[in-house]
């Protein structure tokens, strides 16, 4: 069922996307080297972070459903690092066509819709700024 919950909010989040476009365009392509499954960044309201019910909530969630165990937390900047288990030897993912969290197939996507683009140095990904009429 969350499952089917998190595909609605991808393709609102699509079509979000097609009614305001990014300020900026991505190309490129993955290298398949695996580097953004060994910390993915999850940022959370600083102050929610710092009660432990809510912190133990947000990495049991990212454990069970998206197959993440948690690395480090930056807390006051409101911010976990998680690690992907289905990241193999050879850095691929051993998931890739039928487990793989919804937020992979957006990697790497904006959260901040003005904010700009950051990606790994070795990514195959690139962003520039898009011209918006």
């Amino acid at each position: 069922m969350l499952r089917i919950i998190s595909w609605i909010d991808y393709w609102y989040r699509a079509l979000a996307r097609w009614v305001l476009p990014y300020p900026y365009r991505r190309s490129g392509r993955c290298r398949k080297c695996g580097e953004c499954c060994k910390q993915i960044l999850i940022g959370m309201e600083p102050r929610m972070l710092r009660l432990r019910p809510l912190r133990n909530l947000a990495i049991w969630w990212n454990a069970y459903f998206n197959n993440l165990r948690l690395i480090g937390s930056f807390i006051e900047d409101g911010v976990m690092v998680f690690a992907c288990n289905y990241l193999r030897a050879d850095g691929l993912c051993g998931a890739y066509n039928l487990l793989r969290p919804v937020f992979c197939h957006e990697y790497p996507r904006l959260f901040s819709h003005f904010e700009e683009p950051v990606v790994l140095p070795d990514c195959g990904f690139k962003f520039s700024p898009r011209k918006l009429i």
